[in-house]
């Protein structure tokens, strides 16, 4: 999974496997914010997708 945060200097950092990578230029960091966003979009479909099947199930039963 990737994280993002800002550091002091409102450089943006990101983060997989715990190993935080410093960002420089502002399209990197148009690129990595998007590729975050997109993430957490399939994180939430997923889990969606989860949720629904389980309630498909409980219907069928």
């Amino acid at each position: 999974m990737l994280f993002a945060k800002k550091d002091k200097d409102e450089q943006v950092l990101l983060a997989e496997d715990q190993a935080w990578m410093k960002s420089n230029s502002d399209s990197d960091q148009e690129i990595n914010a998007n590729m975050v966003f997109m993430a957490q979009i399939e994180k939430v479909l997923s889990d969606s997708d989860a949720s629904s099947s389980s309630a498909d199930e409980k219907i069928s039963e």
